[in-house]
Formats: structure tokens, C-alpha cells, sequence
């Protein structure tokens, strides 16, 4: 079996980093043509009602007050995140920022869910 000289392996690592570079090109583009033909908006829901549709590229802060409850939801720069909740645990503010459809940041204890969805 013949080992590898220097030069084929310069020649397969050369072709193993053009391909990745293709493949991050590609995938790059496929998200920005996505984004452009779709708006995506930020749903509020509360006990399993839609209290309100934000669209996800303007910055606003919303709060949700409901039966002596209340959650701060701030969304800035293209994603979301509870800045503030009065729920013992704290879960829903250490989750931190989303910024792709299907991940939900939920409040249990107020029963309040945040997702991101897309609408052509």
C-alpha cells in the first residue's frame, strides 16, 4: 500500500476546504433568498390564545399582564427574549435569545409561549 506523498495530501486537503467553502456559500444563499421571499413575526400567546403577532424586524418591548402576572418580551435586531418575568423559577429569561422558526421560549407557571413563525 502506498502512503500519501506531501503534495496529494496539499491537493486533498485543498479539495476537502473548496468543498466546504461551496457548501457554506450555498447553504448562505439558500437563507437569504428564504428571508426574502418571507416575513416572520414574533407570536405571543397566553393560556393558549394568540394575544398578539409582532413583526420580528422591528425592535419593541411588549409586556403581557394577565391575572396579576407579567412578562417582558423584547425583541431587537431579528431575535426575541423575555427580559423580565415574576415566575418563581425564572426559566423563560435564562433561555435566552431565538432567532429560528420552531423554537418556543415558554413561561409554564404563566402559561405564556413565545415562538417564532414565518407567513409568505
Amino acid at each position: 500500500m502506498k502512503i500519501l506523498k506531501k503534495t496529494d495530501l496539499v491537493l486533498l486537503i485543498s479539495v476537502l476546504a473548496a468543498a466546504a467553502v461551496f457548501l457554506l456559500l450555498w447553504r448562505y444563499i439558500q437563507n437569504r433568498s428564504g428571508e426574502e421571499e418571507t416575513q416572520r413575526y414574533v407570536v405571543i400567546e397566553a393560556a393558549g390564545e394568540e394575544i398578539a403577532r409582532l413583526p420580528l424586524n422591528e425592535n419593541t418591548t411588549y409586556a403581557v399582564e394577565r391575572e396579576g402576572m407579567r412578562n417582558v418580551i423584547v425583541i431587537e435586531d431579528g431575535s426575541v427574549y423575555m427580559s423580565e418575568a415574576d415566575c418563581p423559577n425564572q426559566n423563560c429569561v435564562r433561555q435566552g435569545r431565538i432567532s429560528e422558526v420552531g423554537v418556543p421560549i415558554v413561561c409554564l407557571p404563566h402559561q405564556v409561549i413565545v415562538m417564532i413563525v414565518t407567513e409568505q
